[in-house]
């Protein structure tokens, strides 16, 4: 039977079933010896993929790809994909350009954009919770603060920077993450769209328009105090 694999058609403008018409694998090794024992130090494997759209006929050729270090808390590859022509659905969403974010907040977000326009449901929902880790650590509630990320998102309630009806959302972003993380489960893209929504929200709440404000605060009172002095 002809194995067959689901994704977006260029030409049916939506998720079609494909068959895999044919395949050819390339691999990459690098090892090492270290007394009288080789040991292997790198390696990069792709599976090249013909695919033909059942509803229309058109074809698709696919790179799956995976190297040293991609995988999940499992020990299973992670894969990232590739296809030529690039699909047409990839640009649905670009990421957000943040000035006052951290730049290690900030390199999370657009690696989950990234994974989000390749189609990786699973790396997008592993992404989120980290993320939103991320933003718990920046906030002051570590480990030490608190173990696990729920108790994390429950000490977020003590911020003033946060209403209580995100931390209700944000608790929903955990078990998204968590059904990936040790499931491997993934979410719809409507749910991780959902999410990120979420994040970009909380990111510019919390750091992008405090700022903001603070910054034309601070040029409000400059103006002012100059004024003054001329005035007096």
């Amino acid at each position: 039977m002809t194995e067959r694999v689901k994704i977006y058609c260029n030409t049916c403008k939506g998720e079609t079933n494909h068959d895999i018409k044919s395949t050819h694998d390339q691999s990459y090794h690098d090892e090492f010896e270290d007394h009288g024992q080789r040991f292997l130090a790198y390696y990069e494997e792709t599976e090249f993929r013909f695919l033909v759209c059942l509803g229309c006929d058109s074809a698709t050729l696919q790179e799956k790809w995976t190297c040293s270090g991609m995988h999940d808390l499992n020990g299973d590859d992670i894969y990232s994909y590739n296809y030529h022509p690039k699909r047409k659905n990839l640009g649905e969403r670009e990421a957000k350009k943040f000035h006052h974010v951290d730049k290690k907040l900030n390199d999370s977000y657009k690696e989950i954009i990234t994974a989000f326009q390749q189609g990786l449901e699973i790396v997008t929902a592993m992404g989120v919770r980290a993320l939103l880790e991320g933003i718990c650590v920046i906030e002051g509630i570590d480990d030490k603060a608190a173990w696990g990320l729920a108790k994390k998102i429950e000490k977020l309630k003590g911020s003033p920077n946060i209403p209580d009806s995100i931390i209700d959302g944000l608790n929903g972003l955990k078990f998204i993450g968590d059904d990936a993380v040790h499931r491997l489960n993934a979410s719809d893209k409507h749910t991780l769209s959902l999410s990120i929504d979420l994040l970009e929200s909380l990111l510019t709440h919390l750091y992008e328009a405090r700022i903001d404000l603070e910054r034309k605060a601070e040029m409000v009172r400059k103006t002012y105090n100059k004024q003054s002095q001329s005035d007096s």
